[in-house]
């Protein structure tokens, strides 16, 4: 009797042993699938925005990112060699320069055929005074009809030279002696390509009040649609900005996306030390405002829009002190987020997820790759 109650009892643990096992794989189970269900609601849901600690966070899932097409990269440390200068460029019109050229050609043929008519009524009348002083052979009256032609053609001939040194020194004080050169003598390359529309004429002017003791031969050019553009010295220009006062330089660059008239930011390298900071790939700036955004990827799902400053435009993009390596931005769909954010009113929380993570990622001191990325 004793021996079956004991079976019993070993039946009943081992029964209560599976039962609990089996409760425990279920609920384990049915966690699992309740937190993959989550997962896949939350990358379903509809983008929206709410508000953390001021800042307005766009989320949305990751799903959805890749059906938008959003794309990321990492920003890697680089250093800025000198601190500029925000100066102010206006992209001239060639054709006074043209007509100019055009002008000077026109006063040099005259002057030469006055030249050549000065010359033969010079000799014209040197030789029939010559035949009526010896022998009377011809009257005076012819003698002083000749003297009063060669007089006229020497007044034609100052006229002439007169012409062509007013049209040059007037080309020196509207253009400089650079420049009046290009134009009035044989065409240099830059000449060329400027009046083939290869290259654009800028007139740089530096803010009020500053003053270097030698502009740079070569300064970053952008007009905030385009990667930075080289441009080249030519010359101190005599000709000034009258929207802006200061010290004005004459700059050749090529003529790509810019047209004449077009305001130009210019970047003017300064002694300065180095400056740590990042650069900011030109396709992940936006302008809103009439200013320049890019939107940073705080988390999985979560994306911040921050001002940037487009005063140092370097190769690829610009140079930017206040994002540092590590953080990601958004370098493909930021418009995107951008219609989001300005869709509809933001819900505000209290996790502040969006800007911890904001804070957390600048300086983080981890460095990806220089590669467009997809999200994972």
């Amino acid at each position: 009797m004793k021996r079956n109650q004991w079976n019993f009892l070993a039946v009943g643990i081992v029964g209560a042993s599976l039962l609990a096992a089996g409760l425990t794989w279920f609920g384990m189970r049915g966690r699992l699938e309740a937190d993959e269900s989550h997962r896949e609601v939350s990358q379903a849901l509809p983008p929206t925005t709410i508000t953390a600690h001021g800042l307005k966070v766009v989320v949305l899932g990751q799903a959805l990112q890749a059906q938008a097409g959003i794309r990321t990269q990492t920003l890697l440390p680089a250093l800025y060699r000198g601190g500029y200068a925000r100066a102010y460029g206006l992209v001239l019109d060639p054709r006074p320069l043209l007509a100019l050229r055009a002008s000077d050609a026109t006063a040099l043929g005259e002057l030469g055929v006055a030249r050549a008519a000065a010359t033969t009524s010079q000799r014209e009348y040197e030789r029939l005074r010559l035949l009526n002083r010896d022998g009377q052979n011809v009257s005076l009256k012819t003698v002083q009809a000749a003297q009063g032609a060669y007089q006229s053609a020497q007044a034609r001939l100052t006229a002439a030279l007169t012409h062509v040194a007013n049209l040059r020194q007037t080309a020196i004080t509207q253009w400089g002696p650079a420049l009046a050169r290009w134009a009035l003598h044989h065409a240099t390359g830059p000449l060329t390509r400027l009046f083939n529309g290869q290259a654009v004429l800028v007139l740089v002017t530096l803010p009020p009040g500053l003053a270097v003791s030698s502009m740079p031969t070569v300064v970053q050019v952008d007009n905030g649609n385009m990667p930075a553009s080289a441009a080249t010295f030519v010359s101190a220009s005599p000709q000034s900005d009258p929207s802006i006062q200061g010290e004005t330089y004459f700059y050749l660059m090529p003529a790509r996306q810019v047209r004449i008239g077009m305001r130009l930011a210019v970047a003017i390298p300064l002694d300065k030390p180095t400056v740590q900071g990042a650069v900011v790939p030109a396709s992940a700036v936006l302008w809103y405002a009439d200013e320049a955004w890019v939107y940073l990827q705080t988390g999985a799902d979560r994306f911040v829009r921050h001002r940037v400053s487009t005063q140092a435009p370097v190769p690829g993009g610009w140079f930017e002190t206040d994002l540092g390596p590590g953080q990601r931005v958004v370098t493909q769909g930021a418009q995107l987020l951008l219609s989001q954010e300005l869709l509809a009113p933001s819900a505000s929380t209290g996790r502040g997820e969006g800007a911890e993570g904001h804070k957390d990622q600048k300086g983080s001191g981890s460095h990806g790759t220089n590669e467009d990325q997809d999200n994972d």
